[in-house]
């Protein structure tokens, strides 16, 4: 990929992050942020899917300001990014199983959120975090595995065209498909 081209990909991409999760941002934790980085994760090469990932939060911080959010952000997106780069051998194209590790990310994302708050102000505190926002984290397990079943098929081959058409390779991965 031409170093130009990869750079607007690479912006426009994380853009896209940005906006959907600002669109989104008034109903508490539907969000189409965790199909479009699983999306990333399977058609472009691993660094740049972080790369994507590492921009989008940066840009979250500056559109909302500095919080202990914003460092659990640095590592809890890339994970999601690495868990489905693992995983990707074994769920192939199935939009099944894809939106079963998104309702499970749901559910783990609130839980390492709530270890991060421990880490910054003790674990009485991220039991009580965790608790509290269990609520939550199931809306988000539902949203995900919904959001994710019904549209990861069309976004992903929409996207692997526009790739295509602009020159970019996609992950070779995909020959198990």
């Amino acid at each position: 990929m031409k170093p130009v081209v990869r750079l607007v990909v690479i912006s426009l991409l994380s853009a896209l992050l940005l906006v959907v999760q600002v669109a989104l941002a008034i109903v508490p934790n539907v969000e189409l942020v965790s199909l479009l980085i699983l999306i990333y994760t399977l058609l472009l090469p691993l660094p740049t899917a972080l790369g994507i990932v590492s921009i989008f939060v940066t840009l979250e911080f500056i559109i909302w300001g500095f919080g202990d959010w914003v460092i659990g952000y640095y590592w809890i997106w890339p994970l999601w990014v690495l868990l489905v780069y693992f995983t990707k051998w074994i769920n192939k194209d199935d939009p099944h199983r894809w939106a079963l590790l998104g309702a499970f990310w749901g559910i783990l994302f609130g839980i390492l959120f709530s270890l991060h708050h421990g880490i910054l102000y003790g674990m009485t505190y991220s039991y009580a975090y965790w608790i509290r926002g269990i609520s939550f984290d199931i809306i988000h397990a539902i949203s995900n595995y919904i959001l994710i079943l019904l549209s990861y098929r069309v976004i992903f081959n929409i996207l692997k065209k526009l790739l295509e058409r602009l020159g970019v390779t996609y992950e070779s991965n995909h020959k198990n498909r």
